[in-house]
């Protein structure tokens, strides 16, 4: 054998050690994108959970998110804030996973849920109400235009107070 022959196996050895380091690589990234993407809908999940248990867990409190999601002009002015402050929390949790999802860290299933959050919160009159006095401004543009358009939309939409109601 010659060194030419040497020096083109070495070559050879040297490409297939790159393909198999590259082929490595390929899997890693894919299984810590999986992991991202379950971090992100554990976040979602938390997050919900913990804003909704606020509001459940008090009779005062689910009256006030009732209440102000049938018209937060009607509350008396504590109450008004306490009902933005809870629209408040809704809207950061949906900016963020908005954002998650834009990356794409969201899976779809996830993110369709959370549109359909949106425009049944944010399309009540008190949603409505919070996004008009500045929960529009609030947020970044692509959050506050993305919402502005699902809301011009707002095809299946749920009534979350009708649903509460016994009417």
């Amino acid at each position: 054998m010659n060194w030419d022959a040497v020096g083109a196996m070495g070559e050879l050895l040297g490409s297939v050690t790159v393909l198999i380091t590259l082929i490595y690589l390929a899997i890693q990234t894919r299984s810590i994108n999986r992991q991202s993407q379950a971090e992100a809908r554990y976040a979602f999940v938390d997050a919900m959970g913990e804003i909704n248990m606020v509001i459940a867990q008090s009779e005062a409190n689910a009256s006030v998110w009732r209440r102000g999601l049938k018209s937060a002009d009607e509350l008396a002015e504590d109450k008004r804030m306490q009902f933005m402050m809870y629209m408040g929390q809704y809207a950061n949790l949906w900016s963020v996973m908005h954002q998650l999802h834009e990356d794409p860290l969201l899976p779809a299933t996830q993110w369709n849920i959370v549109c359909a959050d949106i425009r049944s919160i944010l399309g009540s009159d008190g949603g409505q109400w919070f996004w008009r006095m500045g929960g529009s401004e609030a947020f970044d543009q692509p959050f506050s235009s993305f919402v502005s358009s699902l809301l011009a939309g707002n095809s299946g939409a749920y009534d979350m107070a009708k649903m509460a109601s016994r009417e």
